[in-house]
């Protein structure tokens, strides 16, 4: 899309509502809110005109006035959370001393929920299992931050690559970046754009601003659009015209109490709000927050390497594994630049071994690594996380609202992918202006991405080591000439090698000025600096004809895409004529809603149509049925289709990870590589014939050309889910249960195949390094024995890896219950246990694939709470546990162990400040546990917090 459209679009936007400006008040209502059992005043209660987006709130003494264009007879509503709605009808032009009473709500299932229908409707009612956290438990969570306590959530998993870079997953496939869950932010896609997904909580709503959480854990296509095959969740922030004055807190704690993998160390955390309205009409609001802290460490010793370990799935490990010590073969999951070499495979030009090949050992006598360095050497664990927000909203007429928005955020944090990626001084800022009516909505917003100095730690850490072979070499070539056995030689190698390596360890100066040249140094030009300034534009609307249709509600909407891509070749490929990528996108949906039986049977039919330009367009269609039984028992089935495209470096990455080259799947670097003239082999089928070759099989050349999936198009991948689910209350209302089965089938399921290619080594560059080798012929037998040997003549082995559809269906189900229970007098408990499981997991892999399911078949949450157990005294508590599961992804392969953690908090509420102050802790007990394989080792963190609340109650 051009700036022109871009800029004529937002023009539009600002017309339209100019155009629209109403008339003077004609209704004018005055009153007070209290409490119905105290008659004390309540302050910040929201008053909206039913309909219309007019309305406000009552003041410090729970007073409230109100200018209405509209003519009577009119409906207020009286809203607060905690409290049970209340509709007021007005039929004069004049009302002066209203007072409104409210009653505290200790009835489960009171919530209305907006995201499983894009409408309001009650909880109780929803076509889809869906979880919703509100202002209260927000405030009340023994968590340390919101976010983290979406965990609480049934059949929620949580990816911790650092303290602030936290990725969301359900119903399995977890990743550290999910690219099946979709992540909205008011409406504002919270994805990178050059990374394809939600970048946690980097940028947007701090604690302070958040009113609610709402998520749909399951396919979400139908209405959502691409990518929500697994859940959805939508992050609402706080109106300036429903939540007014100043609110602040200052979060002050510590963590690494044990001295474990770092020294104590204070965990800062504050925020702060402001917002005004004016007249009902006009209103802003500014937010602010600051993170910093000393994160956890990623510390896991056991030894990932295929050379030693023959557990399932090949070349995991186990939840527990060997320590260097003295294993010479030794490559640690959080040790970076020890990768696996033989020194049968090892180019020998220029040592005592190439003048006696009879002492080179192949197979398991040539294996080694170099000795590598810890996480603490190469990922700087300082995290800070800067967020600015803020909004200004105007309302043309009682039923429009024109407002623009910006958030900003920015810091240093820690990303697992196939590498472990710090993300130091990256930034990311959305501005978004949108114009909503009481029954549409038109917006456009901007994502722009800066990776500022983030660098791939391993990727360092190898290049800082890559005089280490060479040095092994030499090492062992002189041992084995003066007559040591195999054995002997590795030990005095390695002691050789790592002697020259003190010259440049981490911490001298050596090191200091090597490793800032490298971080300052592109990937593509050979360092470890990787660049991103991506930046996607979105605009949409929606458009609700409940006024002019009786028959049945009905809504409509579509939206318009682009992605540009800025790497300057570092992360993306470029085109031939060294442009960057470019791509988009666009979709449209519609729904009907019918209601059956005075209200008892719902039904409920959407349909969506998105079309990106690089692949064929996809139709998602969503059925549901909610039936209500004896008035509280809710019933409610529903099917769906939905698919995710690929992402942008699914498509296009061109990437040089040390242990391979991760190449996008499209015909421009299928081409560039030269895939379908230069055979390329599995990477499985050439460790298996080097395998049988070194076990004296000199005719072994069972190689295994890649399959056509180079050459295949790629295809979206689809879903197909139905899920059936219960929601009632019992005992007088006050314990609610929620109940869900799913059943999910995925076709044309992406995933990455490995395979390797024999190049030109003239030189290193892509220019022609990646050309055939001259004169090679990689299908003769020559050719196999030279790949299998690594001895091709004037060239080398190149390994890929690409992504790809699998073929067939792939099957998960699972389920999920929950009970909340209002014991009385404030207290409240809950419980939820949720199970998954991927059931074609062998056919994944015995198609080369990884399954990268990623989910424990089990995890349960309990929690008790009261927010006034005596006169301003509080509490919470939540326990969390889950099952040990196995991980699979790029990263490396292993069990992460179970685990269990318990949160807790005491508030004490100082209404004559309007502050609580809150002691607690996340992970009170310092079980140190790892949410996935390669991630830092958790531990607790203690605060104590203040939070001021000008309309606090």
């Amino acid at each position: 899309m051009s700036k022109l459209f871009t800029k004529r679009f937002y023009l539009s936007l600002a017309l339209v509502a100019l155009m629209t400006f109403g008339a003077q008040a004609q209704t004018s209502i005055s009153g007070s809110v209290v409490d119905s059992n105290t008659k004390d005043p309540l302050l910040g209660v929201s008053i909206l005109v039913k309909g219309k987006v007019v309305g406000t709130i009552s003041d410090t003494d729970g007073n409230f006035s109100l200018n209405v264009s509209s003519a009577p007879p009119l409906t207020l509503i009286f809203s607060m959370v905690g409290y049970s709605a209340t509709e007021i009808e007005i039929s004069d032009a004049s009302v002066q001393g209203l007072e409104v009473n409210l009653e505290e709500s200790s009835i489960m299932g009171q919530e209305v929920v907006v995201s499983a229908s894009r409408v309001e409707e009650s909880v109780m009612q929803s076509p889809v299992s869906i979880e919703k956290m509100d202002v209260l438990a927000i405030k009340n969570t023994p968590s340390v931050n919101f976010y983290d306590a979406l965990q609480g959530f049934k059949g929620v998993d949580m990816s911790a690559q650092s303290l602030t870079f936290k990725s969301v997953n359900a119903r399995g496939f977890g990743a550290n970046g999910n690219t099946r869950f979709v992540q909205l932010i008011d409406g504002i896609d919270n994805q990178a754009p050059g990374l394809n997904f939600a970048v946690g909580n980097i940028v947007g709503i701090n604690d302070l601003d958040l009113e609610s959480a709402e998520m749909i854990p399951g396919a979400a296509s139908a209405l959502y659009g691409p990518n929500a095959l697994n859940g959805i969740l939508l992050l609402n922030s706080k109106s300036p015209f429903d939540y007014q004055g100043l609110s602040a807190y200052a979060k002050v704690g510590v963590n690494h109490v044990d001295g474990e993998d770092d020294d104590p160390a204070i965990y800062n955390d504050y925020g702060i709000r402001y917002a005004k309205a004016f007249n009902n009409k006009l209103a802003f609001k500014v937010t602010a927050s600051y993170i910093g802290a000393q994160d956890f460490r990623g510390v896991d010793s056991r030894d990932q390497s295929s050379t030693t370990n023959g557990v399932e799935h090949g070349g995991s490990v186990e939840t527990t594994g060997r320590t260097r010590a003295n294993n010479r073969t030794y490559d640690g999951v959080n040790t970076y630049g020890d990768f696996g070499y033989n020194l049968g495979l090892v180019p020998l030009a220029g040592t005592p071994l190439e003048a006696v090949p009879t002492l080179i050992p192949s197979g398991s006598d040539g294996a080694f690594t170099p000795t590598g360095f810890a996480e603490s050497s190469y990922v700087d664990n300082t995290t800070e996380s800067i967020k600015l927000g803020g909004a200004l909203h105007y309302r043309v007429t009682d039923n429009m609202e024109v407002f623009g928005q910006f958030n900003w955020g920015s810091g240093s944090t820690v990303y697992t992918a196939n590498d472990r990626f710090v993300l130091d001084n990256f930034s990311i800022w959305t501005a978004k202006l949108e114009l909503r009516g009481s029954n549409f909505y038109l917006r456009g917003y901007t994502t722009h991405e800066d990776s500022g100095d983030t660098y791939a730690a391993n990727t360092l850490a190898s290049l800082m080591n890559r005089n280490y072979i060479p040095d092994y070499v030499t090492g062992f070539g002189g041992a084995r000439v003066a007559g040591n056995d195999i054995e002997n030689s590795h030990a005095i190698a390695r002691a050789y090698a790592d002697n020259l390596q003190q010259n440049y360890a981490p911490g001298t100066q050596r090191w200091d000025e090597e490793t800032k040249v490298l971080r300052e140094t592109s990937i593509f030009e050979g360092g470890a600096k990787f660049k991103d300034a991506s930046s996607m534009n979105h605009f949409e609307g929606s458009y609700n004809f409940s006024d002019m249709i009786d028959f049945a509600e009905v809504i409509v909407g579509g939206n318009y895409r682009q992605y540009n891509l800025e790497s300057e070749g570092t992360l993306f490929a470029l085109n031939d004529d060294g442009s960057e990528q470019s791509f988009s996108e666009f979709g449209g949906y519609a729904q009907i809603s019918k209601a059956f039986l005075e209200d008892r049977l719902k039904v409920q039919a959407s349909g969506r149509y998105d079309k990106n330009e690089n692949f064929d367009g996809q139709f998602s269609p969503r059925v549901s049925v909610v039936g209500t039984v004896a008035g509280n028992h809710n019933f409610r089935g529903s099917f769906q289709k939905g698919f995710r495209i690929p992402t942008t470096q699914d498509q296009f990455i061109d990437l040089d990870v040390q242990t391979r080259r991760l190449i996008g799947s499209n015909q421009l670097l299928v081409d560039r590589y030269n895939f379908r003239t230069n055979t390329v082999y599995t990477e499985a089928s050439i460790a298996a014939a080097r395998t049988a070759a070194a076990g004296g099989d000199a005719n072994a050349r069972d190689l295994l050309v890649t399959p056509d999936k180079v050459n295949d198009e790629f295809k979206t991948e689809k879903i197909k889910t139905f899920e059936i689910g219960y929601r009632g209350l019992f005992l007088e209302d006050r314990l609610m249960i929620d109940a869900y089965y799913y059943h999910s089938t995925y076709q044309d399921f992406i995933a990455e195949i490995t395979f390797g290619q024999a190049v030109d080594a003239s030189d290193g560059t892509n220019a022609d390094g990646f050309d055939p080798a001259p004169g090679f012929d990689p299908d003769s037998d020559a050719g196999q024995d030279a790949i299998i040997g690594n001895a091709v003549p004037g060239g080398r082995i190149q390994n890929y890896g690409f992504d790809t559809n699998a073929d067939g269906d792939i099957k998960s189900h699972g389920w999920g219950l929950q009970a909340d229970y209002s014991l009385g007098r404030g207290y409240t408990a809950s419980g939820n246990v949720a199970y998954n499981e991927l059931l074609d997991d062998d056919d994944l892999v015995a198609q080369g694939f990884r399954s990268s399911y990623n989910t424990p078949k089990y995890r349960f949450n309990l929690s008790l709470a009261n927010r006034n157990v005596v006169e301003n005294f509080g509490f919470s508590l939540a326990y969390r546990w889950q099952q040990a599961f196995f991980w699979d992804s790029s990263f490396g392969q292993g069990v992460v162990p179970a685990f269990g953690t318990l949160d807790a908090q005491v508030s004490y509420k100082i209404p004559s400040i309007k502050s609580i102050v809150k002691v607690g802790g996340s992970n009170v007990l310092n079980e140190r546990y790892t949410t996935s394989f390669g991630n830092p080792r958790m531990g607790a963190i203690y605060y104590v917090s203040i939070t001021f609340d000008e309309f606090l109650n």
